[in-house]
């Protein structure tokens, strides 16, 4: 991939307590390459030390993070604070950094802002084929979250944006 190709380039992470979810895209519906970044121990720099080798590697035009407005998301939240690191890191090396409300994204995949997680989920398979493999199953209310989703949850976040900044333009 040249320079040329890597400017135009949008990184879209979604962090949770056990890593991040990541999506790279060069275009709506054109993801380049995709995963997710997990940990055990030392997590918040373990995470963002992934997090700047993928920026470095990549060199981003945008990054995209959802905003972590839950109750639970207090000053001490570790993935609320890894969320501000993250939109910190990349906004210091100029990179563009866009933040979207999950009722914003599921508005804008599903035209219902109270759309479950596992239904987003459900529309970026059904929208990214390559990815469908890779779907959970329907969380359960007595199961833990699937650590795949959140590869979902970045994917979703991709398409959103650019659907959101076609409408706006």
């Amino acid at each position: 991939m040249s320079p040329s190709q890597k400017s135009e380039l949008v990184l879209a992470v979604f962090p949770t307590s056990r890593g991040f979810g990541w999506a790279l895209f060069e275009g709506t519906m054109a993801p380049v390459n995709w995963g997710i970044a997990s940990v055990k121990r030392n997590k918040s720099a373990w995470c963002m030390t992934r997090f700047g080798k993928l920026i470095d590697l990549y060199r981003p035009k945008a990054l995209l993070i959802e905003v972590n407005d839950s109750p639970e998301a207090g000053p001490g939240n570790r993935v609320a604070v890894l969320a501000q690191d993250m939109r910190g890191f990349a906004a210091n090396r100029d990179i563009d950094v866009h933040v979207y409300s999950r009722e914003e994204i599921a508005s804008t995949l599903l035209s219902d802002e109270h759309a479950s997680r596992d239904d987003v989920a459900e529309v970026v398979a059904e929208l990214l084929p390559i990815l469908r493999d890779r779907l959970p199953s329907p969380r359960r209310p007595w199961q833990n979250v699937d650590g795949r989703r959140c590869l979902f949850d970045a994917a979703a976040l991709g398409i959103a944006h650019y659907r959101i900044t076609r409408r706006n333009s």
